[in-house]
């Protein structure tokens, strides 16, 4: 899937655009059984960006972001519990969860259209406007290597490798801008906050709910543009820019009212809001016309 996605971001790019690599962490906490305390794990991303592009010279803009995203495995610790399914009557029987691996993949696409509300140049702008978007990402969960057998023999055997698929829909403002420092050297910044509406499942757990939420993403970064030559070809002049970017970009997604019990065993749990963030450097590679 990752190769698919790296050609087509690389067809797209042809077109003008921006390629983008990051790296950083991945936290996640609630959702899942056992997963009240928020957990870390690093995460590598791939991004085809156009950041702000005006239509035909107008006050108008557009942009677009398609991020695949792909962590490190993340490991909840074995734990014991009580499970009220399985106690004797007035009884509370502790049961014994198992360590559990869970990866995270998907890819996240976010298009913006908006208007400046002032433009000095391609490179000094400020503009608000809407996004709409989808995010696909899935969770993978398996026993972890790190279980001790002797505790959780019952709960192991019971439980099998799963795969929860999350999709969401959002729409929300967001705002651009960009101020440039000199011929070469601008830096940027963006924002969203917005709704999200969508579906979990997961065959195994036996999950297949609506869920609403919130997503919110914020990035800063400096932008290096040090080839920017005009060629003219008859009639038509040319002006493709080259430039190089370096960022943060923080991403938060919250699902309200989620119960996904992967362990196998029967749990009588109340449903909690699933919270996952990522936070990574990029370093971006980019042209345009």
């Amino acid at each position: 899937m990752k190769k698919l996605f790296v050609l087509s971001v690389a067809a797209i790019a042809l077109f003008a655009g921006e390629i983008q690599v990051g790296h950083g962490t991945f936290k996640l906490k609630g959702g899942f059984i056992g997963f009240s305390q928020e957990k870390s794990t690093d995460i590598t991303t791939y991004s085809i960006v156009e950041n702000h592009k005006n239509i035909f010279s107008s006050g108008w803009y557009y942009g677009y972001e398609f991020t695949w995203y792909d962590s490190d495995t993340l490991t909840n610790a074995q734990q014991t519990i009580v499970s009220t399914a399985q106690s004797m009557p007035g009884m509370s029987a502790p049961t014994t969860i198992p360590a559990i691996d869970y990866k995270y993949q998907g890819l996240d696409v976010n298009v913006v259209l908006g208007r400046d509300l002032y433009s000095k140049n391609e490179n000094q702008f400020f503009g608000l406007g809407v996004l709409l978007g989808i995010s696909l990402p899935y969770i993978d969960t398996g026993k972890s290597s790190s279980n001790n057998d002797s505790l959780s023999d019952s709960t192991m055997n019971a439980m099998e490798k799963s795969k929860t698929k999350i999709s969401t829909f959002k729409i929300g403002p967001s705002f651009k801008t960009s101020f440039a420092l000199g011929g070469y050297v601008s830096v940027y910044a963006n924002g969203t906050y917005a709704y999200q509406t969508g579906r979990i499942k997961n065959d195994y757990a036996n999950v297949d709910t609506h869920v609403n939420g919130n997503f919110e993403q914020f990035e800063a970064g400096v932008k290096f543009q040090p080839f920017a030559q005009n060629y003219k070809l008859g009639f038509i002049t040319l002006k493709p820019r080259l430039y190089f970017t370096l960022g943060y970009r923080y991403s938060y997604w919250k699902l309200k009212d989620v119960y996904i019990n992967v362990t196998g065993v029967e749990f009588n749990e109340n449903t909690t809001d699933m919270n996952m963030k990522t936070s990574v450097v990029y370093a971006g590679l980019g042209y345009s016309f």
